[in-house]
C-alpha cells in the first residue's frame, strides 16, 4: 500500500511538471503570434513595395470606412481606369479618392469621394499621385498608431521579449524534468540489478555513480576494464546531450539580451505610467485649487464661461501662466503657459517641474495676451488620453457637433473659442508661421483650414479675406456653406487660435484644430 501511494505521488508530480511548461509554451506562443499579427499588415506589404495609409475621414464611406488601412502601389498612371481608387498628395495630406476621368493628354485626374456630392474642385496632377489603391482592410488602420508611437513600439518589444522568454523557460523546465527522470531510472536500475554490467574480475560492490553536475556516468572497476550495459550507455549519451544543450552559450546570450530588453522596457513603461500619474494628480489638484464652477442658471445663453479661475493665486504660483483652456465634456481643462522658448514647457508642468506630459503652452513667438491674428497653442498627444490627445476626435462630424466650442479664460479677457476646422498637417507646414497682423498669410491659413477640415462647421471667409485668399490660390467656392443657415464668418478683424498636437498618420504628422476667439463680458470667468 505504501509503495502504491508513493507511485501515485510521483505520477501527480510528473503531471504537474508537464502542465506548467505547456502553459508557458502556449502563453509565450500566443504573445508572439499577437506581436507578429500586429506587425505583418504593415511590414510585409512595405517589403513588397506597398505604401500603407490610415483612413481618418469618411469621404470614401461606406466602401472604405474610417479606420481602414489602404494599400497603395505605384502604377502606370495612363492605364488607370474610371472607378479605380488612387492616393494623391493634397497639400500636406494624402487623399484617397475614386477616379472619375483620366485626362491622359493633360496628365491629370478628375476625382471624387464616394460620400461627397460633388467632384473634387481641383484636378489631380500626375506628379501628385502616390499610386493606385490595390486593396483596403477595415479596422487595421486604427492599429497603425502602435507602430508610429514610441510607447507602442516599446509595448511590442516587451511583448515579444516575454513571449520568447516564456518559451525558453518552458524548454529549460522540460530539460530539468528529463534529467530528474533519468536520475530516478538510474537509481531504480541500481537497486534492482546491483551486479549488472560487471566484467570478469571486477571489484564486487562497484556501482554506477551519476554525477549531476557533469551529466556523466562512471563505474569503478579493477584491472579487467569497464563493461557497461546498453541502457547505461544510452543514459550516459542522453545526459551528455542535455548538458551540452544547457551549456549552450548562444542561448545564454539570447536570454540575457531578452532579459535586458524586458527589464528596460518594463522600466520605461513604469516610468511613463508614473509620470502620467504625477501629471494627472497635479492638474487634478490645480482644478480643485484654482477653478470654480458657475451656476448654470446664471450663465445666460452661452455667453458666460461655465467656470471661474483664480488667476491671482495661479499667476503667483507661476507668472508664465497666460490663461486656462476648457472644453465641457472632455479632458481639456488645463492652465495655459508661455515660456521664453518652446522648450520651457515641452516637458515641464505648470509649476516648472519636469514631467514628460509637459503643459499646454503658447508658441514663444506669439505676442502675449492672444493679441496676434493667429496664436498657436501646443499640447502633447499622451497615450493616457490627457493634454491634447483628444484633438483628433474632432475629425468626426458627430464629435464636433457635441463639442462645437471651447473656452479660453485669461487674466484680462475671456473668450469663447468657436471651432471651425480640424485636420492633419505637416509639422513643417506654413500653418506654423507666426501671423501677427491680418493679411494674405492669415487669409491663406484660414482658407486652407476650411478646405482641409474633416468636419463641416458652416464657416466662410468674409469678402476681404476671400479676396486675399484668392491671391494665394484658394477659391471661396471650394468651401462648403449651407444655404439658409447663418455661417460662422471669419473676418480680418477677429483673432484666431490653432491648437496643435502630434499625430501618427504619416511622418511629422500633426493634428490641428482652428477656432475663432469671440470675446465675452468676463475676466477669468467673472463678469466685468
Amino acid at each position: 500500500m505504501a509503495r502504491k501511494t508513493k507511485t501515485n505521488q510521483k505520477t501527480s508530480a510528473k503531471t504537474g511538471g508537464k502542465a506548467l511548461p505547456a502553459f508557458c509554451n502556449v502563453l509565450g506562443t500566443l504573445m508572439l503570434i499577437v506581436v507578429i499579427g500586429l506587425c505583418v499588415p504593415l511590414t510585409i506589404p512595405m517589403l513588397l513595395g506597398y505604401q500603407v495609409f490610415d483612413v481618418v475621414s469618411g469621404s470614401m464611406e461606406p466602401e472604405i470606412p474610417v479606420g481602414s488601412a489602404v494599400y497603395v502601389k505605384s502604377a502606370d498612371l495612363e492605364d488607370i481606369q474610371e472607378g479605380e481608387v488612387i492616393a494623391f498628395h493634397d497639400g500636406d495630406s494624402v487623399v484617397v479618392h475614386r477616379v472619375v476621368e483620366n485626362h491622359t493628354s493633360l496628365g491629370e485626374f478628375v476625382t471624387k469621394g464616394d460620400a461627397n456630392v460633388h467632384e473634387d474642385f481641383e484636378p489631380v496632377l500626375y506628379e501628385s499621385v502616390v499610386g493606385r489603391m490595390e486593396r483596403h482592410v477595415p479596422m487595421v488602420g486604427a492599429f497603425m498608431a502602435i507602430y508610429a508611437s514610441v510607447a507602442g513600439k516599446i509595448y511590442l518589444l516587451i511583448a515579444a521579449a516575454c513571449g520568447v522568454m516564456l518559451n525558453l523557460v518552458a524548454s529549460r523546465m522540460r530539460e530539468t524534468r528529463r534529467v530528474k527522470e533519468l536520475q530516478s531510472q538510474f537509481a531504480a536500475s541500481s537497486e534492482l540489478h546491483p551486479d549488472e554490467g560487471r566484467g570478469a574480475g571486477a571489484v564486487p560492490g562497484a556501482g554506477a555513480a551519476l554525477s549531476q553536475s557533469t551529466g556523466s556516468l562512471s563505474r569503478e572497476s579493477s584491472g579487467q576494464g569497464y563493461d557497461s550495459s546498453a541502457s547505461y550507455r544510452h543514459a550516459a549519451t542522453a545526459l551528455h546531450a542535455e548538458k551540452k544543450r544547457r551549456g549552450n552559450i548562444v542561448r545564454g546570450v539570447v536570454v540575457a539580451l531578452l532579459a535586458v530588453a524586458f527589464l528596460g522596457s518594463a522600466g520605461v513603461i513604469g516610468f511613463v505610467n508614473w509620470q502620467y500619474h504625477l501629471s494627472d494628480s497635479l492638474y487634478g489638484d490645480a482644478t480643485d485649487k484654482y477653478l470654480s464652477e458657475n451656476d448654470p442658471s446664471k450663465t445666460g445663453a452661452g455667453d458666460k464661461p461655465p467656470i471661474n479661475i483664480d488667476f491671482e493665486s495661479l499667476c503667483a504660483k507661476n507668472p508664465d501662466v497666460v490663461g486656462w483652456i476648457y472644453c465641457p465634456g472632455t479632458v481639456i481643462n488645463y492652465p495655459v503657459l508661455q515660456g521664453k522658448t518652446n522648450d520651457d514647457y515641452l516637458h515641464h508642468d505648470y509649476t516648472g517641474n519636469y514631467n514628460m506630459n509637459g503643459s499646454i503652452f503658447v508658441d514663444s513667438g506669439n505676442a502675449p495676451g492672444f493679441m496676434d491674428s493667429n496664436t498657436i497653442v501646443y499640447g502633447h498627444n499622451m497615450d493616457s488620453g490627457s493634454m491634447f490627445a483628444s484633438l483628433e476626435k474632432w475629425g468626426e462630424q458627430e464629435y464636433y457637433e457635441k463639442h462645437p466650442i471651447m473656452w479660453l479664460l485669461t487674466p484680462t479677457q475671456d473668450y469663447k473659442i468657436v471651432l471651425f476646422s480640424g485636420h492633419h498637417t505637416n509639422a513643417y507646414s506654413t500653418m506654423y508661421q507666426i501671423i501677427h497682423q491680418p493679411g494674405e498669410e492669415l487669409a491663406a491659413l484660414l482658407g486652407e483650414a476650411l478646405v482641409e477640415s474633416g468636419f463641416h462647421a458652416n464657416a466662410q471667409l468674409d469678402t476681404t479675406l476671400a479676396k486675399l485668399a484668392a491671391m494665394k490660390g484658394i477659391n471661396q467656392s471650394e468651401i462648403q456653406v449651407d444655404k439658409g443657415q447663418l455661417p460662422v464668418l471669419l473676418d480680418a478683424e477677429s483673432r484666431y487660435v490653432m491648437l496643435s498636437t502630434c499625430a501618427y498618420l504619416f511622418n511629422n504628422d500633426r493634428y490641428v484644430l482652428h477656432g475663432k476667439l469671440v470675446p465675452v463680458a468676463s475676466v477669468g470667468g467673472k463678469a466685468k
